[in-house]
């Protein structure tokens, strides 16, 4: 294999598990939220905050991710 496809499929591997994380960290954030409103029977006070709250973590881990390597 060559240089430069070592790099390439590096950065499609880098690109590809930040993509995967962000999506975990997201459907964690919504189903935690869910099962706290049924839990609470506060539907859909914490599947929405949980879901923003994730969306920003999995941005910022996104980001961090990105930069770092």
């Amino acid at each position: 294999m060559s240089k430069n496809n070592r790099e390439r499929l590096r950065i499609i591997a880098k690109y590809t598990s930040a993509a995967f994380q962000m999506a975990a960290v997201i459907v964690l954030g919504a189903l935690g939220g869910k099962w706290l409103d049924n839990e609470l029977s506060t539907s859909p006070i914490w599947t929405l905050i949980l879901t923003i709250v994730s969306v920003a973590l999995g941005l910022y881990l996104f980001i961090k991710d990105i930069i770092k390597k």
